[in-house]
């Protein structure tokens, strides 16, 4: 198993000096609204690549009028412990988070600590996922894909840099050509891998609530499609080039690139052809507690990973079948699990085995 033994935070967001033990199950922070429930839930996130669970600047970490932050924590994984240290500095003028593991960083400690955190985030956001922009979904498929493919992220970045250079140079005065080729090239490139990524990803959505209703009567059958005029399975290199040529013109009047991932989407379905758009709030709950209840299957019986479930103001719209929905997530994989929320009494369903904290109390 493996988690979270501890944390100790200095500087960070509204809290000068603060520490917790926690249970390796289930852990619950509760308190009145801006006290920092999510605030912990971000300092523990931010142990692993990226600016956590809300991407939010790195100077906006640190409490005000102080210089840096640094948050420690001891993880725990196969039954060896591990010193983790995620902190800010300065380099060139600019802020930077950077993480130790027993001290020492480097790239190589970096890729070791991707292969020991996973993290899997809710955020409150995510319960509006069927009625939201595009980019919300686009968003949550690839923090899953990342969760078992660490390298996804290096995947976007690579892609999002070449659309931003192209851009560029398509409002240049005067255009290289042949570099533009090559940049277009590996746009192509890039962005057929993020589309089979995604459709990969549907697919493990779809198979593993399969796999789940087999001992869960889930209400109703998902079906998840790639909602996208320009891609299809069989598209090939050759014809990406071709497109993303041939729309030279518009993208430079536009300012962007009009075809590629970044633009498309993903719509749910339940019983074959009813948009999960028009589903009631709380069924629409239902249905996102289903999509992380897949990844944990996926994750933790296929990828061998254990992952660590960040899980914000989850309360909302929790009926008589999601209460049991996430109780069944919380006790059947053997995972850590973190959840926030206003009221301990919220929390009730849960086992005794949950360690509860009054953060409005620290």
């Amino acid at each position: 198993m493996a988690y979270f033994k501890n944390i100790e935070i200095s500087n960070f967001r509204n809290f000068k000096e603060f520490n917790l033990d926690f249970s390796k199950k289930c852990n619950v922070f509760y308190g009145s609204n801006g006290c920092g429930k999510t605030n912990l839930l971000e300092a523990i996130s931010l142990f692993s690549k990226g600016r956590g669970l809300r991407k939010d600047k790195i100077f906006n970490f640190i409490k005000k009028n102080e210089e840096f932050f640094s948050n420690d924590a001891n993880f725990i994984d196969e039954n060896v412990e591990y010193e983790l240290n995620a902190f800010s500095e300065v380099k060139n003028n600019k802020f930077q988070k950077k993480n130790k593991l027993n001290g020492e960083i480097s790239s190589e400690v970096n890729n070791k600590i991707q292969s020991l955190i996973t993290f899997l985030i809710y955020i409150p956001e995510n319960e509006r996922l069927f009625i939201a922009s595009p980019t919300t979904r686009r968003n949550l498929f690839d923090h899953f894909i990342f969760s078992y493919s660490p390298r996804y992220n290096s995947l976007l970045n690579v892609y999002k840099k070449n659309i931003i250079e192209r851009n560029i140079i398509l409002n240049n005065n005067v255009t290289d050509q042949n570099w533009l080729e090559k940049i277009e090239e590996n746009i192509a490139k890039s962005g057929i891998e993020i589309y089979e990524q995604r459709i990969k990803q549907s697919d493990i959505f779809e198979k593993n609530l399969e796999l789940i209703n087999e001992y869960l009567a889930i209400p109703f059958k998902v079906n998840i499609q790639i909602n996208d005029s320009f891609f299809n399975s069989r598209i090939t290199l050759d014809e990406y080039k071709y497109t993303l040529e041939k729309n030279r013109e518009i993208d430079q009047i536009i300012g962007g690139t009009k075809t590629g991932p970044h633009k498309s989407d993903t719509i749910f379905y339940i019983d074959q052809n009813y948009p999960a758009s028009q589903l009631s709030t709380g069924q629409q709950k239902t249905l996102v507690l289903l999509l992380y209840f897949a990844q944990c299957n996926y994750l933790v019986n296929y990828c061998k990973k254990k992952p660590i479930l960040l899980l914000d103001e989850i309360n909302s719209h929790l009926d008589d079948f999601n209460i049991q929905l996430l109780l069944k997530i919380v006790e059947h994989f053997e995972i850590q699990v973190f959840m926030t929320g206003t009221k301990r009494d919220l929390f009730s369903f849960l086992s005794t085995n949950t360690n509860f904290y009054n953060i409005s109390s620290k």
